[in-house]
């Protein structure tokens, strides 16, 4: 009976030295988030007088213009552009229906031609090397050309000097 009342009090001091573990533990937890508050709070004050500073620096007003400007650039360089793209070769008033009627005539030609012969021209092999007229290859050897520089062409090192 004894040694029960002895586990008893030994389980009793485990618990309450477990739980004052406990209680250390998170007064440590809380202490290092105190710290790390007060860190960030150094932090932020340092980063709001840096930019207050920057502040002082950097005018609205100076942006705006600046925008502005660049904005005004930028319309140049667009008709800049739309004056290079102009085409010379296409007038102005080219009709839409036009255009889409010519297309579609294109079209129905090109499908009578591939139904008529079963494959478009465009497609058909290119006419086979024998049947062009072209003259016959040099058959046999060169003459050995001269191909020696006149020495007054030439520098004290071999390069050739252009007169």
């Amino acid at each position: 009976m004894r040694v029960l009342k002895q586990k008893r009090m030994y389980e009793g001091q485990r618990d309450m030295l477990y739980n004052q573990t406990f209680n250390l533990d998170q007064v440590a937890f809380a202490s290092e988030g105190i710290k790390d508050a007060q860190q960030t709070m150094t932090a932020l004050k340092s980063a709001n007088k840096e930019l207050k500073g920057m502040m002082k620096t950097v005018k609205i007003q100076d942006i705006d213009s600046l925008q502005d400007e660049m904005m005004d650039m930028m319309d140049i360089s667009n008709e800049i552009q739309e004056s290079l793209g102009r085409s010379y070769s296409v007038p102005d008033d080219i009709d839409e229906d036009d255009l889409m009627g010519e297309l579609d005539a294109l079209e129905a030609d090109m499908g009578q031609e591939t139904e008529s012969e079963g494959v478009p021209s465009y497609l058909q092999p290119d006419i086979e090397p024998e049947e062009l007229n072209l003259p016959s290859a040099p058959s046999g050897h060169a003459g050995r050309v001269n191909n020696q520089v006149p020495p007054k062409y030439l520098s004290s090192v071999g390069h050739i000097i252009t007169p």
